[in-house]
Order: structure tokens, then C-alpha cells, then sequence
């Protein structure tokens, strides 16, 4: 009898869940329309879940109708080109739905957030929808942190990528704050402090004269947002032009960034001693 008892409750409780999902299917259809950015596409995919007489208002718009609400996407998307929306869970009771929502930019930063209001006609169908928006909305700081520490690696690996692979200056640049910091270790023959990009060029240029690099082992990224500082670490082989020998060295760079842009670097070799040794050494 439990066991009659049991199975009775589970198609009781996969008939609720089958409920809640069949409401949900017009939202979940609504969010598409906000993802879609061909307007006629999206035009089609409303007309499936919006009625003529079905309304949206907003603090930007009041509207009524399947081609006014693609309208105000349309005008939306002309604003905010690169935005993504995403959405929160669910809130069902009866023929109400609601859920949080943030609009991000292509980089992660918020453009706006609010709270959507749901009103459905037990069809399929949304009678209507009002939208709050949230003037006072924030990211978290861990979303924060995660957009700084992943524009920070993107800036990052363009100045590996300029700076020991392609050796295109041009590119650089632009990534490296007026005034930048470069510290090379004492002991080597390039070595001592560098400010500014020009000096910068002037210390790779000098580096030249005494070896010819390749990379051996791609970097790996370690990365303190809170301190907007990256480090790298890779594996050079480098060939002493004096002598001819070769050499694999791991290399660490601790970069340092502000709005964007790198204001200081200092290498650690992982023997400065040996290094400088293998540079200045003859046939």
C-alpha cells in the first residue's frame, strides 16, 4: 500500500513539474525573442507567444501588439549593439511569473537590471508583461573581479603575443600605459630600468645584440584581480650570439595593469646568474 502511495505522489509531483514548465514555455520563448537580432526572425518567434492585444510597458515604452514590441527591441539593440541579456530563476503562482534579469555588454559590464512581471492567458500565450528597472544595480564583486581579470588577460596575452612572438611594436604600444615601468634584473647586460614605451624598444633592441629567443613553453596565466596584476610563465630557449650555445630558461613576468593597460613589468629568470653567465660566454 506505501509503495501504491508513493508511486501516486511521484506522478503527483511530475504532474506539477510538467505544469510549471508548460507556464514557463511562453517566457522561455519571450527571453529567445530578446536574444534574437534579425527583426524579421524575431518577428515570427513573437507572433507564437504575443497577441495583439498583448502589452509591455517599461520605464521606456507602453505598447501593444506583436510588431510594437519588436519595434522596441529593434530600438533597443540600435542603442546597445553588443548586449546580452541574462535572467534569474522563476517565480510561478497561478498565471504570474516573475524573474531578475541583468543586460551585460559584449565585455561583461552591466548595462542595465531590473525585474520582469508576467501575466499569461493559460494558452501559451503572454497577456502581458511590466518590466522595473533597478537604477541601483551593481554587479557583485566577483563578477566584477572575473570582467577585470578577464580584460586583464586579454591585454596581457596581446603584449606576449607583440612582444615575444611577432615582434610588432605597433600593436603594443597602444597596450602600455605613458610612463610604464620595466625592470630587468642588474645582472644581465640589459639590464636596469626602463620608462616609458621608446625605452622599452630600446632595452628589446639592446637584448638582441646578445641572443636570439624562441619560445619553447607557452605561458601559463595566474592572475590577483584585486591587485590588477597578471603573471606569466613561460619557457624560453634563447641562443647566445657570442658563443653559439643554447639554452632553456622558465621565465616569469609579474605585470601590473591599470584601466586597461600595463604600467609595469619585471621578469624573474629562473637563474639570473646562469643567464647572464650563458649571454657573456665565448666559444
Amino acid at each position: 500500500m506505501r509503495k501504491i502511495y508513493f508511486i501516486c505522489f511521484l506522478f503527483m509531483l511530475n504532474g506539477l513539474f510538467a505544469q510549471k514548465k508548460d507556464k514557463l514555455y511562453p517566457i522561455s520563448v519571450y527571453e529567445k525573442v530578446w536574444s534574437e537580432r534579425n527583426s524579421e526572425t524575431r518577428l515570427k518567434i513573437i507572433k507564437t507567444i504575443w497577441l495583439e492585444e498583448s502589452t509591455f510597458e517599461d520605464p521606456s515604452a507602453s505598447i501593444k501588439g506583436t510588431v510594437a514590441l519588436n519595434n522596441v527591441i529593434n530600438e533597443f539593440y540600435k542603442k546597445f549593439p553588443d548586449a546580452i541579456l541574462t535572467s534569474g530563476s522563476k517565480v510561478v503562482k497561478d498565471n504570474y511569473v516573475s524573474w531578475d534579469w541583468k543586460i551585460l555588454d559584449s565585455k561583461n559590464k552591466l548595462i542595465m537590471a531590473g525585474r520582469d512581471f508576467a501575466r499569461l492567458n493559460g494558452k501559451g500565450q503572454v497577456s502581458k508583461i511590466i518590466g522595473f528597472w533597478d537604477s541601483e544595480a551593481t554587479l557583485q564583486e566577483s563578477e566584477v573581479l572575473k570582467n577585470i581579470e578577464t580584460d586583464n588577460f586579454k591585454v596581457v596575452a596581446q603584449y606576449y603575443e607583440s612582444f615575444f612572438k611577432t615582434r610588432d611594436f605597433t600593436t603594443m604600444a597602444p597596450l602600455i600605459e605613458e610612463g610604464a615601468i620595466y625592470s630587468q634584473a642588474e645582472g644581465l647586460p640589459y639590464g636596469g630600468t626602463y620608462v616609458g614605451f621608446n625605452e622599452w624598444i630600446k632595452m628589446y633592441t639592446k637584448s638582441t645584440e646578445f641572443f636570439d629567443l624562441q619560445i619553447e613553453k607557452e605561458p601559463v596565466y595566474f592572475s590577483d584581480a584585486t591587485k590588477n596584476e597578471v603573471i606569466i610563465y613561460f619557457t624560453i630557449k634563447a641562443k647566445a650570439k657570442k658563443s653559439g650555445k643554447t639554452l632553456s630558461m622558465p621565465i616569469s613576468e609579474h605585470i601590473d595593469l591599470k584601466n586597461g593597460k600595463i604600467i609595469a613589468i619585471r621578469p624573474f629568470y629562473f637563474d639570473t646568474k646562469q643567464f647572464a653567465e650563458f649571454l657573456k660566454s665565448k666559444k
